[in-house]
């Protein structure tokens, strides 16, 4: 009976390991799960800095569009509001009224040769000769 004895711990310690060693395998992956979710993509951060390169852009154009500012200060240019640059020419455009059109010339035709018709007579020689 003792050999049964012996082979009934021995067992029992085989199954304690191997849940052992299932438990450590299953925390292994919930570990590498966890970190791989707190891990950002590549395309994810691509992403954002073209969101963030994208809104600077905007932000810039806006500026742009809506404000006064010197574009050559040493010629005395000017950038101004877009709306108010559309008023501009909109007064210019409407106080400029259309011409009327001139008469349209159409393309000269090609000539022909200039041999004689067979209609024409050739002049009658002068009697003076």
């Amino acid at each position: 009976m003792a050999k049964h004895k012996e082979k009934g711990t021995s067992s029992t310690a085989i199954v304690v390991t191997g849940l052992v060693m299932v438990l450590l395998f299953c925390v292994f992956v919930l570990f590498l799960i966890l970190q791989g979710q707190s891990i950002p993509d590549v395309d994810e951060v691509k992403a954002q800095t073209r969101l963030k390169n994208l809104a600077d852009l905007n932000l810039e154009n806006q500026k742009i569009l809506t404000q006064y500012r010197w574009i050559d200060k040493s010629k005395g240019v000017v950038g101004i509001p877009i709306d108010r640059a559309m008023d501009l020419v909109l007064v210019q455009l409407q106080s400029n009224q259309p011409h009327p059109a001139g008469p349209v010339n159409p393309p000269a035709a090609p000539q022909a040769s200039p041999t004689p018709s067979p209609n024409q007579t050739s002049p009658a020689p002068s009697p003076n000769k």
